[in-house]
């Protein structure tokens, strides 16, 4: 079990590693975004901004499941994951916390499962955070924008 659980823990340090990065990466980017485009915020630039956030959580999201998946194909005693496609389908569903039951790791790497369904719990409820704290702000400048009765820009 201890090996199981020591490769877990390791794969979750890079997730975090990824996502801090990502998220960090998109603050900086909309802050300098917002440094350039004083007071042009409109329908069409707040979709872009959370279009762009979603894309890139989803994306952030996607890697770190493929890791999850890389990791399970190259360990030879999971024997129920025959290939590339398996391994991220098991992977995506294990780490967003569906659970379908499918498949079933043998007995002692299964703990695995339960370690990334814990990484995916923890680093989508943090793209969460990220998102609603950018839909905030977004709503924040466009309310301002009807206060101070200014006109929208498409």
């Amino acid at each position: 079990m201890f090996l199981p659980v020591l490769i877990s823990v390791g794969i979750i340090l890079v997730s975090i590693g990824i996502h801090g990065l990502g998220n960090t990466y998109l603050v900086l980017f909309l802050y300098k975004k917002q440094q350039k485009a004083i007071r042009k915020l409109g329908y069409k630039s707040a979709f872009q901004v959370l279009s762009f956030t979603a894309l890139l959580l989803m994306l952030l999201h996607f890697v770190e499941i493929m890791i999850w998946a890389i990791v399970y194909l190259s360990i030879p005693e999971i024997r129920q994951l025959a290939n590339f496609e398996e391994a991220t389908y098991f992977s995506m569903v294990t780490y967003a916390t569906v659970g379908y039951g499918d498949i079933v790791l043998e007995p002692q790497w299964r703990i695995m499962s339960g370690f990334e369904a814990m990484s995916g719990i923890l680093l989508f409820g943090w793209s969460t955070a990220m998102l609603f704290s950018i839909v905030q702000k977004v709503l924040s400048e466009l309310f301002q924008k009807v206060l101070n009765k200014e006109p929208f820009s498409l």
